[in-house]
């Protein structure tokens, strides 16, 4: 069926349409994308599409949704297509300069803010006082590596009170897209931006964090070539390509990090399937890391490593 704005369409006959059209072009949950898009366009949530199914979308709204359709058939992401992606309960706005933020990636918000939140770190920062330990009163320091859309460094900063986090990106595009949602979110002021190469920016700044915190690029040169099509040719390389064997930002952070990490701080990392292994003994042969935990995802997936430095 042809859907053209020459008569006016219910919400539930663009609906129907949509996601035929969509289903045509081999788009994944063809349906649900449908709703996605078109609840965005409206501004409701994805029940008020059939709770108001009778609806007429009027010729602007309905150019809008086509021109949105013919991108998402083209596999464009529908979150670059309306410019934002939640997580951690918030907006975050997106665009082709950064990573799409995924919903596993908030487990290391949720390890960093209970370790923060935890009996450990309050008697910690109680008892050690030294420039080289944790920090007092539950306001740690944090390194947020490869920050991308800001969206861990951001949520941090929301949800621990007081906290500095230092955000860092090799991209200058990346780190605009970061800044514009640290600052819609009121905590610009409490976040330092810095442009460079992973430990880089921080050289000559006498950095001790208590926790450095990072969703590396960690995919690597075969996997590379079997990505959907919406990630491998939207989403940027430099997010996503980890080397060889997508390890290479590990070897790198494990064995860069003890100069700028606390004794007594934690490094939490978001890992790939079936790298646990591997990312395991890299700290092993660091020699400075102990206490080494895993988080698992909602499938059971092996995805955050977290690690206390020795001291």
């Amino acid at each position: 069926m042809a859907c053209t704005a020459e008569k006016i369409w219910t919400i539930r006959e663009v609906l129907s349409w949509a996601e035929n059209y969509l289903a045509g072009y081999d788009v994944p949950d063809a349906k649900t994308e449908a709703e996605y898009l078109l609840s965005h366009l409206l501004n409701c949530k994805r029940s008020g599409l059939y709770l108001n199914h009778d609806k007429f979308l009027t010729i602007d709204e309905f150019q809008r949704l086509v021109d949105w359709l013919n991108r998402r058939a083209s596999r464009e992401p529908s979150q670059y297509i309306i410019g934002e992606q939640e997580f951690w309960g918030l907006p975050f706005k997106v665009n082709r300069d950064v990573l799409i933020p995924r919903p596993e990636t908030e487990l290391i918000v949720e390890e960093a803010v209970r370790t923060v939140n935890s009996e450990q770190w309050a008697v910690a920062s109680k008892n050690i006082r030294d420039n080289s330990s944790l920090t007092t009163d539950h306001s740690p320091l944090i390194l947020d590596l490869c920050t991308g859309s800001g969206c861990i460094g951001v949520s941090l900063a929301k949800e621990i009170s007081g906290c500095k986090v230092y955000a860092i990106d090799i991209s200058e595009r990346a780190l605009d897209v970061a800044m514009e949602n640290a600052e819609r979110y009121d905590v610009a002021g409490r976040i330092t931006f810095l442009q460079g190469d992973m430990f880089e920016p921080l050289n000559g700044l006498n950095i001790k964090a208590d926790i450095i915190v990072s969703n590396p690029p960690y995919i690597s040169k075969k996997m590379m070539a079997g990505l959907e099509p919406e990630v491998k040719d939207y989403e940027p390389v430099a997010a996503l390509y980890g080397g060889d064997d997508g390890l290479d930002f590990y070897r790198r952070i494990i064995s860069e990090s003890p100069p700028y990490l606390a004794k007594g701080g934690y490094l939490m990392l978001e890992m790939g399937y079936g790298q646990k292994s591997d990312i395991e003994n890299i700290m092993a042969e660091c020699g400075v890391f102990h206490n080494i935990d895993i988080k698992k995802d909602f499938s059971g997936i092996d995805r955050v490593i977290k690690a206390r430095r020795k001291g």
